[in-house]
């Protein structure tokens, strides 16, 4: 299963080889950059996440939950580059692969994790890029109580489609190959500079549970690489939202009417 076409339009997607070893980008000269020596400044990327859409509600059996789509915009003056090669035990080690201005680039161990995604999209997933939380809001709009948090396996990350905003490419340089098969033993992801990576709501783990919350006011934030295992220019617009109401008819169907967002990457 792939992504659905959603928050931008435009953009058109290079073809890119996969193997064992799986490379990205549309050409030697974008491959060999991330392995020369690095010269002058860093050029780092910075994740934006677009406060989630198309919020609705759905009812699976007995239980109800809010679904969304999702959005994250590299604004940064770098491309996100990231790479995972797996060790005779099966382990990964993750590289944050950083250009810099004069060419060439370092390279920063991470503590992220690849997690398989064998539910449907049958590739390997940065566990836990970005998160979601679910608020209730009291009154006076301010967050109360415990928050709910969603159970995405993780992210594929890639150039889906531009943002619009002036920045980096006009066509993708990173492919959803790069984020391998069952057996690959190296994985490289990238967003490049002005790119969206989009998930649409009917992918897995898209989705908060709403079971035993009562009708009335929430807030559903949008995190970007909350852990920090990632390098950028800022966290400042790590963060985003959406506020919704949630209400009950008298058949007891749920729904959702969005009443504010948060701030958007630009």
């Amino acid at each position: 299963m792939g992504k659905a076409r959603g928050w931008v339009r435009g953009g058109r997607v290079c073809a890119a080889a996969v193997a064992v070893a799986v490379v990205s980008g549309c050409g030697g000269d974008a491959d060999a950059r991330w392995s020369e020596e690095p010269a002058g400044a860093e050029r780092l990327p910075d994740f934006a996440p677009a406060p989630p859409e198309d919020i609705h509600t759905k009812k699976v059996g007995d239980s109800w939950s809010v679904e969304f789509s999702s959005a994250l915009v590299n604004v940064g003056s770098g491309d996100f580059h990231a790479t995972a090669e797996k060790n005779l035990g099966g382990e990964w080690t993750v590289t944050q692969d950083i250009e810099h201005a004069d060419g060439g680039a370092s390279h920063a161990p991470s503590a992220a994790q690849p997690v398989w995604g064998g539910d449907g999209h049958e590739h390997w997933h940065v566990e836990r890029y970005v998160t979601y939380h679910l608020y209730a809001l009291d009154e006076q709009g301010e967050e109360s109580g415990e928050p709910r948090t969603d159970h995405k396996v993780g992210f594929c990350i890639y150039d889906f489609e531009h943002s619009g905003l002036d920045l980096g490419p006009d066509e993708a340089v990173y492919e959803r190959e790069g984020c391998g098969s069952e057996d690959s033993n190296r994985l490289v992801m990238g967003l490049s500079r002005g790119w969206v990576d989009y998930y649409h709501w009917n992918l897995p783990g898209q989705s908060i549970p709403v079971d035993g919350l009562a009708d009335g006011d929430y807030r559903i934030y949008a995190v970007a690489d909350e852990q920090g295992v990632f390098r950028e220019e800022t966290t400042d617009n790590n963060r985003t939202w959406v506020d919704f109401t949630l209400a009950t008819d008298a058949g007891g169907m749920r729904s959702a009417l969005v009443s504010d967002v948060g701030p958007e990457p630009g």
